[in-house]
């Protein structure tokens, strides 16, 4: 299983020219490039950028660069913090569309609510250090917590009146 990491924050950039950041990876072949710069397009990188070095570039050029890597690589796992970023609107729904046909698992973390609501079909919360799982998008993750604590909330009042009455 190959697992593949983009961190909030990425390495700065080094020497190598757009494309070779992008394909130059364990196992990469001939076709890792033209994936790459059909990705690289996607992410809103011209034809002529592609040959340009990656250190002329801004930090959030890079992430995308690190970003079309990672992509152009395939992983099976996709680990990805805070990935949208540095993405403008066209980018990010090219993005999510990629991520929709993407063959492998994506664990994310990401404050885009919408981003979230179109991508994810369940969530993992850490609470009180318990793992709780809920099937669904963001927005039904929230009602489905919302319901879960006035279970919970319902279940402690009845403890509660047992308790008392256990008492007298």
């Amino acid at each position: 299983m190959t697992i593949g990491f983009l961190p909030q924050e990425s390495a700065p950039a080094g020497d190598e020219t757009i494309i070779e950041l992008t394909t130059s990876f364990p196992g990469s072949d001939g076709t890792a490039v033209a994936k790459a710069k059909r990705i690289l397009k996607g992410l809103a990188f011209r034809d002529s950028d592609f040959d340009r070095p990656a250190r002329e570039l801004s930090g959030g050029w890079v992430m995308r660069a690190h970003l079309a890597r990672l992509l152009t690589q395939e992983p099976d796992l996709l680990m990805l913090d805070e990935p949208t970023n540095h993405l403008d609107l066209e980018c990010l729904l090219w993005f999510q569309e990629y991520l929709e046909g993407y063959p492998g698992g994506i664990l994310m973390i990401s404050h885009d609510r919408e981003f979230l609501n179109r991508l994810v079909n369940q969530i993992l919360e850490i609470r009180n250090s318990t793992l709780h799982r809920y099937i669904g998008n963001y927005d039904e993750f929230l009602a489905q917590r919302a319901a879960r604590a006035e279970q919970q909330l319902a279940a402690f009042k009845n403890q509660q009146r047992e308790i008392a009455r256990l008492q007298e």
